[in-house]
This record gives C-alpha cells, structure tokens and sequence, in this order.
C-alpha cells in the first residue's frame, strides 16, 4: 500500500511541476520605467525646463534680497559707535524686518516650486500610468510591473516597454 502512495504522490508532483511550467510559459511579462518616462517625454522636458527658468529667477531675487541684508548689517556695524541707542535700536529693528522678511520670501518661494512641480509631474504621470495600460493590454501583457527604482534587474521573460510608452506619450496617444 505504502508503493502506491508513493507512486501516486510522485505522478501529482510531475503533473504539478508540469501544469506551473505551463502557465508560467503563457505569461507575457512587461517593465516600465514611470520616473524615465517622466523625464524623457516632451511634455516632461519641457516642464523641467519652465520650473528651472522660474527657480533661476526667484534665486535670483532671494540672492538680492541677502546681498541687500549683507550690505545693511555691515553698515550697521559701521554706525553702531555713532548712532544713540534709539537709532541703533531702530536700524535693528528694521534689520530684523528685512531678515524676517528674507526667509518667509524663501519659504514661499521653496513651497511654490514644490507645488508647481507636483502639479506638472502628477499631470503627466496620471497621462502616462493610463498611456501604459492600454498599451499593456494592446500588446497583451499579463503583468506590468513598474521599475523605475530598477527594482527587478533581471527576468528573461520580461520585455522593457518604456521606450514605446514614451514614443506614444510624445505622439500625442494621451
């Protein structure tokens, strides 16, 4: 009795392993890099470029502003030993304005950018996540799997379609 157990045991293993051999076989694996595609597309390109020109300029403005604060303090230091203690005390006053004033304009300017670059990339991403989809279901992928950390360094049944999605990004397939 113990043989046929055996046996019996051993042919459902074979079938197992060749039923999951099977299966595997028919998947049809694809790879997207999402942050890739963000970068490389027009759209993308474009927006990285407008959000730089905009930072330029508002670095631009903080770095006067501090040049400014820079130039007051030293004459400040300067008057210290001649102005009365009234005079003093209002040049520190508005010293302390102006800084205060440095680092909110900072700030703002540092939560702006943030926003800005979010509301551009989530434009695109949301594009590109749809984008790809259907063009995983068109070529007939079975699993789509996002990459963009280079999470997966290697499969031999997984085809990288990042270079399609962009091409169809950029073609106006949104």
């Amino acid at each position: 009795m113990s043989k046929k157990v055996i046996i019996v045991f051993v042919v459902c293993a074979l079938i197992c392993g060749f039923v999951s051999r099977v299966s595997f076989a028919e998947e049809k694996i694809a790879l997207v890099s999402l942050q890739r595609a963000l970068n490389d597309v027009n759209e993308g390109k474009k927006a990285k470029e407008a959000l730089k020109v905009d930072f330029e300029s508002k670095k631009k403005k903080i770095d006067l502003m501090k040049t400014d604060l820079e130039k007051m303090y030293a004459d400040l230091d300067k008057q210290k030993s001649v102005l009365s203690q009234e005079a003093l005390g209002a040049k520190i006053k508005e010293f302390q304005a102006k800084r205060d004033d440095l680092q909110s304009q900072g700030i703002a300017f540092e939560k702006e950018f943030r926003a800005k670059e979010m509301e551009s990339t989530n434009k695109i991403m949301t594009a590109l996540r749809t984008l790809v989809t259907g063009l995983a279901k068109k070529e007939g992928y079975t699993l789509l799997i996002e990459n963009s950390g280079e999470t997966v360094l290697f499969s031999a049944n997984a085809t990288d379609i990042t270079d399609k999605l962009i091409a169809a990004y950029n073609s106006g397939a949104k």
